[in-house]
């Protein structure tokens, strides 16, 4: 699959791009802990931008955003071919904070493009409703799918105590 072509050239496996294997292991920290950093900060900027700027940001937000959450989705993608479970196992304080603080710009973002375009308009509203609903549905769904997964590894660790 092209994808998988496109990580092995980036991760550059068979060459000395990033050292040797302790620095490379260094090298992938440091990209992901800029990753997750980025990951967070730019739709922030631009969930905050739009507002004052208005109409003339919404579509160069929107493309950085755009070009921000493709490879993000990629990632994601990529992983789970790899067979990495992506749902969580438990939700923590840490994970709380950070799906709220990755989560909400994209919205804010939504509404403020929606609100510079038409401010007297109910559209920007019915986002901000329509936005709140979503992640209170997408907070049902996490915290069943995580029950599922308590449930499931519960059931195998009880079928392999019979070994």
């Amino acid at each position: 699959m092209v994808l998988d072509r496109v990580v092995r050239w980036n991760l550059d496996l068979d060459g000395d791009l990033y050292g040797d294997e302790r620095e490379r292991y260094r090298w992938y920290e440091g990209i992901a802990t800029a990753a997750s950093l980025q990951w967070l900060a730019i739709p922030w900027a631009a969930a905050i931008m739009v507002w004052p700027l208005g109409k003339p940001a919404v579509l160069p937000l929107a493309v950085v955003l755009v070009l921000l959450y493709v490879p993000t989705l990629l990632s994601t993608v990529y992983v789970r071919r790899r067979r990495v479970d992506t749902a969580p196992r438990s939700w923590n304080a840490k994970r709380v904070f950070l799906t709220l603080a990755s989560g909400t710009p994209a919205a804010v973002f939504l509404i403020g493009s929606l609100y510079v375009y038409d401010p007297q308009g109910a559209t920007w509203r019915g986002a901000a409703f329509g936005g709140v609903f979503g992640a209170l549905a997408g907070l049902v769904a996490q915290v069943v799918e995580t029950r599922r997964r308590r449930r499931r590894e519960a059931a195998l660790a009880l079928a392999g105590d019979d070994d």
